[in-house]
C-alpha cells in the first residue's frame, strides 16, 4: 500500500513543518511580508531571534510583545533624528517583523521574533559585548522598557538565532535562494503545535 507523502512546500517554497501541520493563513502573511519588504527597498536585512521572560515575571504579558514593537520603533526613530541633527544621512526605513509565541514545555512563553529592515540603514546587529549603541543593544533596550525592567537585568532575555541575518539584495544573483532559505526559517513561525490557543492572548503577528 502506498503512502502519502506530506506537502512540505507553500506556494512552491520549502516551509520547515508540513502543510497539513501549518497554518496556511500565517504562511502566506509571512510570504506577503517578504515580498512587501522587498518590493520597498532593494536591500533589505532580516534578524532573527527570541525574546524570553525574566524568571517569575509577574507583568501583564498580553500586550508585551506590541509595546516591544512601540519602544523598538521609538528607539530606531530617536536614532534617525540624532543622524539627521549631526548632519548625517538618513535612508528610508520602515521596520516590518513578525513573531509567534510559544510554549513547548517551557515555564514561560517566549517569543520568535524576524526583524526587517533597509540594509542601507542597518547593516549587522554589532557586537553584543560593545558599549557602543548598536542594533542588538537597542533590540535588548526595547525588550526590557516592554518588560519594565533594567538592562543591566537582562542577561539571557534577548537570544539571537544561529546564523539568523539574511541580506536580500535584489540584484544579486542569490536573492531567490536567500529568499527562499528565509522564508523556510521563518515558516516555523506558522507551525501549529506550539502555539499558545485558548487563553485570549494572540500567539501571531505579523506587520502589514
Amino acid at each position: 500500500m502506498s503512502t502519502i507523502k506530506p506537502i512540505n512546500t507553500y506556494q512552491s517554497l520549502k516551509i520547515h513543518s508540513p502543510l497539513a501541520e501549518s497554518s496556511e493563513l500565517y504562511l502566506r502573511q509571512l510570504k506577503a511580508l517578504l515580498d512587501k519588504s522587498t518590493e520597498e527597498t532593494t536591500r533589505t536585512i532580516a534578524f532573527r531571534f527570541d525574546l524570553r521572560f525574566p524568571v517569575g515575571y509577574k507583568g501583564d504579558d498580553t500586550k508585551v510583545i506590541t509595546k516591544f514593537f512601540e519602544s523598538l520603533k521609538a528607539i530606531i526613530k530617536a536614532k534617525e533624528n540624532k543622524t539627521l541633527r549631526q548632519g548625517g544621512r538618513v535612508y528610508p526605513n520602515r521596520l516590518k517583523y513578525a513573531w509567534v509565541r510559544e510554549n513547548g514545555g517551557a515555564e514561560k512563553d517566549h517569543f520568535h521574533v524576524v526583524i526587517i529592515l533597509n540594509k542601507d540603514a542597518f547593516y549587522a546587529l554589532g557586537n553584543f559585548k560593545s558599549t557602543k549603541a548598536n542594533l542588538a543593544k537597542r533590540i535588548k533596550k526595547a525588550w526590557c522598557s516592554a518588560l519594565l525592567c533594567k538592562t543591566d537585568n537582562s542577561g539571557g532575555l534577548v537570544h539571537y538565532a544561529k546564523k539568523g541575518v539574511y541580506i536580500l539584495d535584489k540584484n544579486s544573483l542569490s536573492f531567490n535562494s536567500i529568499y527562499g532559505d528565509l522564508y523556510y526559517r521563518i515558516s516555523y513561525f506558522a507551525k501549529k503545535r506550539t502555539k499558545v490557543y485558548g487563553t485570549g492572548v494572540r500567539s501571531f503577528g505579523c506587520s502589514r
